[in-house]
């Protein structure tokens, strides 16, 4: 079998595996923020951390599998193409980082708040705008290099304008709710 084929088909399974879990996440936590008791809220943000935790494996085998075929085609590290694909690949990782930190906190307080209770009355969660707008913009950022992948353009400037129009695109999706939200550190509002 051609080791170039199955690379590219891990490169698609990575792009496939990667948007499942972008629509798991993007439901539990829509269940999460509508969920009634502590509990649920706790149970849905596990489910979303536990899904959430392909991305980086998802990102690792896209650098991999990509790296694989430039070499076999003897594309140069410095096309356009190449370069808007790694500096996707870095963003999404720094982006991915900060949502997971930021998760992990709120799952503790989530602990914390269940142990007094699990049937107590879900909390108001009012998350930082970096938490509401970076799901929406990773999925701009992420189509536009997809769109870059397939169109290869070699020239630089244009293929990081695709990039960065995606992220714009992405960041005006994002929730309209997120304009509201103060950029202040996750807090609990009693209801």
């Amino acid at each position: 079998m051609d080791t170039y084929l199955l690379a590219k088909f891990f490169h698609l399974l990575a792009l496939i595996v990667a948007a499942g879990v972008t629509a798991v996440t993007k439901l539990a936590a829509g269940r999460r923020d509508r969920a009634r008791t502590v509990g649920e809220v706790l149970e849905w943000h596990g489910a979303l951390l536990s899904a959430a935790r392909l991305f980086p494996l998802c990102l690792v085998v896209f650098a991999v599998t990509g790296g694989y075929m430039l070499s076999v085609a003897h594309v140069k590290p410095s096309t356009g193409f190449v370069v808007a694909g790694m500096l996707g690949v870095v963003l999404l990782l720094a982006s991915g980082t900060f949502l997971g930190i930021k998760g992990a906190a709120l799952k503790t307080m989530l602990e914390q708040l269940t142990a007094k209770g699990a049937d107590q009355p879900a909390p108001k969660l009012v998350p930082p705008a970096a938490v509401v707008l970076l799901p929406t913009i990773n999925t701009g950022l992420a189509l536009a290099v997809a769109y870059v992948m397939v169109t290869k353009p070699t020239s630089i400037p244009i293929a990081l304008g695709i990039v960065a129009l995606g992220i714009v695109l992405g960041f005006f999706a994002a929730p309209k709710r997120a304009a509201s939200v103060a950029a202040q550190p996750m807090s609990v509002q009693e209801s």
